[in-house]
């Protein structure tokens, strides 16, 4: 249990910073104008959504006890795949309904989304091949 304490707390952060963006993103497609309150809104609440997860990875790492390396195969291909999901959903939310006067402002925010969204996994990650007995 104490590897998937690294994949509970990037699944936390992936589908919260996506809940965010695709509520942030409808606003901001539907109104280009508002792109200093939706960043905003959008950072607050990520900040907000990583705290949880920035802890489990914090007593993940403290609690971790050495392993072999077949005993992480799983948790990392669960966590490179939370990254290709989140990856996927950023380039379908921006691809769908962007016309063109706000398709700049929505793929600037998208990349932004890909670089939150993932930030956690890869700590994740960072810290699962970190627990391999050496």
């Amino acid at each position: 249990m104490g590897l998937y304490i690294f994949v509970i707390a990037a699944a936390i952060a992936v589908f919260g910073i996506l809940m965010m963006y695709k509520k942030n993103v409808e606003r901001l497609k539907e109104n280009p104008s508002q792109v200093a309150e939706v960043h905003k809104n959008f950072f607050i609440s990520t900040a907000l959504i990583e705290a949880l997860p920035i802890v489990l990875l914090i007593l993940g790492f403290v609690n971790v006890e050495p392993v072999p390396v077949d005993q992480i195969y799983l948790p990392v291909i669960i966590v490179i795949m939370l990254i290709a999901f989140s990856v996927f959903f950023v380039f379908l939310q921006r691809a769908v309904g962007t016309d063109e006067d706000s398709k700049q402002v929505v793929t600037s925010f998208s990349m932004i989304a890909i670089m939150m969204s993932n930030a956690i996994p890869i700590i994740a990650l960072v810290f699962l091949f970190l627990s391999v007995q050496g």
